[in-house]
């Protein structure tokens, strides 16, 4: 029994099927994200999201849907499915929808007419590839799909307008052709198991919305290119496969790969294996180190984030290794921090006072999961160090006061278990000057605390007062600033 199965008459009704998103990653930083009905509702949804490090630390949109066309007849059936301005939803291909079943992947069932259709997503572990798989159960007829990719080469919080800076060329690849829509980023390459007709028919499909970014008061409407599309015909019993990826892959290895990826899936046939699922899509593995993401589809490894969520997404779901080479990696920052002051690259916020406490706490866990001689083995020299670091007093704001408690100064800089000021009380404050929705918040210089606040409501921009610019301005609904930044304005730009 699948716990994860809707029906048509849920499909059909865009208020209970719009608000349900899937979610999955490669464990490497890349993700592909939508609503079940494959409906994009917020900028950061599309088919293939991946960092690319050497533009920054950000996620890039690359390709952010594909619409599938059945052909029977010369007559079109579009399956697809995008909100554009005024509300209107157009194709409407969820109409088309039977079954959204994810017993092991998710996997989506139409009928039109007398053809049925499944459609099954995988993303390669470790890859930069969403691989889709299209199966022909049912047809009275001769069949032909067709395939419109829409691409967007963006950074996944910004959107795309419009523009004559697009690259429109595209290069030929074994069963399939490539794109490269602006300079700096990779290639994106998509191809089939068959070989396909390319028809190259460039349009760009403006006024897209996405109600998710409409309902945050946030900019939620964009334009993406529709560079053609590609055919294919298909036979009854017979399974089409698509891979776009950031790199050229072998078409005849699709099924195989496919095959596999779906087997290493965990059956989603109780609500733990649900959660065990869940909590390895945060898995991060870079150069040989691993991670844990704070959270999708916007956070980034955050240290208190990755200590809290450690023993629950490891021991827990009985993943010892992991836990150990995720502990490997932040104990390895942790300690250079310790010994040098240095701050790691990835693992933001590790110079927190309490960020040893719940290094420590992981280890407590660690033990409960296994056994004493391990633990001390393993751990032991870590732990002394912990405590030897903070009892020498050489721990960020962590002192041992004479009641020989552990305590921390908030006078200057609040210190909450939370990231402070907590998000919360910080859209209470916007909420109290009447800045609920794109709001630009200007400090006198750099403060960390308000910045920590304000990253995580959306909408919300931070920036110090001598950095400021006309278009940042004008860009923002609201302007919130007190008089030290007015007056640091004031003199910057007298």
């Amino acid at each position: 029994m699948s716990y994860l199965k809707f029906d048509k008459n849920l499909l059909i009704n865009l208020d209970q099927s719009l608000p349900k998103e899937i979610l999955r990653t490669n464990m490497a930083g890349s993700y592909h994200c939508t609503t079940v009905i494959g409906c994009n509702t917020r900028k950061q949804h599309g088919l293939l999201v991946t960092p690319i490090k050497e533009m920054s630390n950000d996620n890039y949109v690359l390709l952010s849907s594909l619409d599938e066309t059945v052909i029977q007849h010369g007559a079109p059936f579009n399956l697809g499915i995008h909100r554009y301005q005024n509300g209107a939803y157009s194709p409407n291909g969820h109409k088309y929808l039977r079954e959204f079943n994810c017993d092991t992947i998710p996997k989506l069932t139409y009928r039109v007419g007398g053809v049925v259709l499944t459609k099954e997503k995988v993303f390669v572990a470790h890859e930069n590839r969403i691989m889709i798989r299209y199966t022909l159960l049912e047809a009275h007829s001769a069949t032909t799909l067709q395939f419109q990719p829409f691409l967007a080469f963006r950074n996944s919080m910004a959107l795309c307008s419009e523009n004559s800076a697009i690259n429109t060329s595209f290069e030929e690849t074994e069963n399939g052709v490539s794109f490269c829509l602006y300079e700096g980023y990779p290639r994106l390459y998509l191809q089939f198991n068959h070989k396909p007709e390319f028809v190259y028919d460039p349009h760009w499909y403006n006024g897209l919305e996405y109600i998710k970014d409409m309902a945050r008061e946030e900019p939620y409407t964009e334009d993406l290119w529709g560079p053609g599309y590609f055919q294919i015909p298909i036979k009854k019993g017979e399974s089409i496969i698509f891979s776009a990826s950031t790199e050229p892959v072998k078409p005849r290895g699709f099924r195989q790969t496919f095959e596999k990826e779906a087997q290493n899936r965990t059956s989603r046939t109780s609500f733990f294996n649900c959660l065990k699922n869940s909590a390895k899509q945060c898995y991060l593995h870079d150069n040989d180190k691993d991670y844990l993401i704070a959270g999708y589809p916007w956070f980034k490894v955050i240290a208190r984030d990755l200590f809290i969520a450690l023993p629950g997404t490891t021991l827990a779901i009985k993943h010892r290794q992991d836990f150990e080479r995720i502990m490997d990696t932040a104990s390895a920052a942790l300690i250079k921090l310790m010994d040098t002051g240095e701050t790691d690259k990835t693992i933001e916020d590790l110079d927190l006072p309490d960020i040893p406490l719940w290094a420590a706490w992981c280890i407590q866990q660690y033990y409960k999961f296994t056994n004493p001689q391990d633990t001390l083995k393993k751990y032991g020299a870590l732990l002394e160090k912990i405590i030897n670091h903070i009892i020498d007093g050489k721990q960020n704001n962590l002192y041992i006061s004479k009641d020989g408690l552990l305590s921390t100064d908030g006078s200057k800089t609040p210190v909450t278990w939370m990231d402070a000021i907590k998000t919360k009380d910080f859209r209470a404050f916007l909420t109290a000057v009447k800045a609920d929705g794109k709001s630009l918040v200007v400090t006198p210089a750099k403060d960390e605390v308000i910045v920590k606040s304000a990253r995580n409501i959306p909408g919300v921009e931070t920036s110090m007062a001598n950095l400021i610019n006309v278009y940042d301005i004008l860009n923002a609904k609201y302007l919130v600033l007190d008089k030290e930044a007015l007056a640091v304005i004031e003199e910057v730009f007298a």
